[in-house]
């Protein structure tokens, strides 16, 4: 390793450059204020998607796989698990380069669990403190939906009208209409309209290898433009190793690996800003030897969401290879009901099925269609007249469902890997079984003449989820003893330290995490903005 670089010296430094550290940069450097941004990875340019490519299905199965493990491209890091897939996306951007862009709200119950039932913490901050931020969050990235839900509270209209209810939701709609069950178009980061520059999802339904047209919102490609020109210098392969501490107990910067040169680069600032996801964060604060762990909380309280689901095939075709990926959501079972034997609640994400190869490998769960002489008759009966239901649960924190340090698996710049561990509790296993009593229902609701149920156990009995939120393990709380940062997302230990991803997350709601961090996000910001010149020199948190 070449000898160490001064990176020089800024008045903050994120950490990150996903979604989170997107929203923060520009946010701070609309400001004035100097921003240094620092990224494991590299750009995810247009024509790098798989889309314009006669194999991009199967590129999706590789190189364009969204669990690091299985893609293992040059910018990954590996990932010790027990079960879970891991998936992220080490870039510019973040995992919105690959990923469902669902944009549903937490709902005002899934911030007061500790009244509702004392199984999981109460949140510091309320849905009204983020009622706002939600709106404009929408605003700035574009969402496409319908208001008016009754399951949620009153907000303002949407951006952009709801994407077309194709052939697949209409399916599933008449469904839940003959359960007499709640549902509601699926509001989406994919734009049904022409929106600030970008074009109309056009759709195509390769959504889950990316949105090449920017259509579904990649933040690489919507509010990274907006944060460079606000004057945002942006680090990429920059693989940090450390954040470092003053003897006054201060965040003074951090020490990355210039990956494309091999240096060893120290960049100091006045304010850290970490937004490296549920993950990063608790594995870099650890590496860090411990820092703002003085809770024993960095890293604990790992939430996934319980997961289950049916795929469903009709008699009818239905063009399920046709457009949004999302279609329809049902909050009728979100809401706690302790007769069902359980505490939480779930909701249903409806969902196309791709293209021909998706449809072949299995829709929601790995059930490939037969190879040999029965093949093209499974086609030809199975082909556009699918369709899938996932049901979605707020899983109950616990402190063993964590990141630690891996004691053997390092990363190839030598940094020791985090190690997952996860395992549902039994709650949350209860409330999967119920949720496949539903699903069941639904199948038969919609006329199946097949279904398949998936549990997503394998053969011994271990939960391997496809879940891939990465929330908790630095949540927010009102108590330095139970929490990593406050009700502003600064550390207890450290208070020029804030940490913006959805490792903050108390707890894990029944929807895609997106818009909630997103928004969160944008709050934090804008509270370090506004009291950035007491927040840089504080030697305690500030609870303004």
């Amino acid at each position: 390793m070449a000898t160490e670089a001064k990176g020089g010296h800024s008045d903050v430094l994120v950490i990150g450059a996903g979604a989170t550290g997107a929203i923060t940069s520009l946010i701070l450097a609309g400001a004035g204020l100097d921003v240094v941004c620092l990224e494991q990875g590299g750009w995810t340019a247009a024509e790098d998607h798989p889309h314009f490519s006669r194999d991009w299905e199967w590129q999706k199965q590789g190189r364009w796989n969204p669990d690091t493990n299985v893609r293992q491209a040059a910018s990954d890091y590996p990932v010790e698990t027990n079960s879970s897939n891991v998936l992220m996306w080490n870039a510019v951007g973040g995992s919105t380069n690959v990923y469902g862009a669902l944009w549903p709200r937490y709902r005002p119950s899934d911030f007061r669990k500790g009244v509702e039932h004392g199984l999981a913490p109460d949140w510091p901050i309320t849905y009204e403190d983020l009622a706002d931020p939600y709106d404009r969050v929408d605003r700035l990235i574009g969402v496409s939906g319908l208001a008016g839900n009754p399951a949620l509270p009153p907000h303002g209209p949407y951006p952009t009208g709801p994407l077309p209810l194709r052939k697949s939701g209409r399916a599933l709609a008449s469904a839940f209409d003959r359960l007499g069950w709640h549902w509601w178009t699926l509001p989406a980061g994919v734009i049904a309209e022409d929106y600030d520059g970008r074009p109309a999802c056009n759709g195509c339904g390769a959504c889950t290898a990316g949105c090449a047209r920017n259509s579904m919102n990649m933040f690489s490609l919507s509010i990274w433009p907006k944060a460079l020109a606000a004057g945002v210098e942006l680090r990429i392969q920059a693989a940090v190793e450390r954040v470092e501490k003053g003897q006054d107990g201060r965040a003074t910067g951090a020490v990355y690996i210039d990956r494309a040169s091999g240096r060893r680069v120290r960049q100091t600032a006045d304010v850290v800003v970490l937004a490296c996801n549920g993950v990063g964060t608790p594995w870099l604060l650890q590496a860090s030897d411990n820092l703002a762990n003085s809770s024993d909380q960095v890293g604990r309280n790992l939430l996934h969401h319980t997961l289950t689901s049916v795929d469903i095939w009709g008699e009818d075709i239905v063009d399920t290879h046709m457009g949004y990926t999302g279609s329809l959501i049902s909050m009728e079972f979100a809401e706690t009901d302790t007769s069902r034997g359980f505490v939480n609640g779930f909701n249903f994400n409806c969902a196309a099925t791709g293209h021909a190869g998706s449809q072949s490998l299995g829709m929601l769960a790995r059930s490939p269609a037969p190879w040999g002489a029965a093949h093209h008759e499974w086609f030809r009966s199975r082909f556009d007249r699918g369709f899938g239901v996932f049901a979605i649960g707020d899983d109950l924190p616990s402190p063993d469902n964590r990141i630690t340090l891996s004691a053997s698996l390092k990363d190839e710049l030598g940094r020791p890997a985090p190690k997952l561990r996860y395992v549902p509790g039994d709650n949350d296993e209860r409330m999967m079984r119920y949720q496949l009593e539903r699903l069941e229902e639904i199948a038969k609701a919609a006329g199946a003449v097949d279904y398949r149920l998936n549990d997503y156990k394998d053969a011994d009995g271990v939960y391997r989820t496809p879940a891939w939120h990465l929330l908790g393990t630095c949540r927010m709380g009102a108590d330095p003893e139970s929490s990593v940062v406050n009700k502003w997302h600064q550390s207890w230990d450290v208070p020029n330290l804030f940490i913006v991803d959805g490792s903050v997350l108390a707890t894990g709601g029944v929807v895609n995490p997106t818009p909630t961090v997103t928004a969160l996000a944008l709050r934090a910001a804008e509270h370090l903005r506004d009291n950035f010149a007491e927040l840089r020199r504080a030697t305690k948190p500030l609870e303004a």
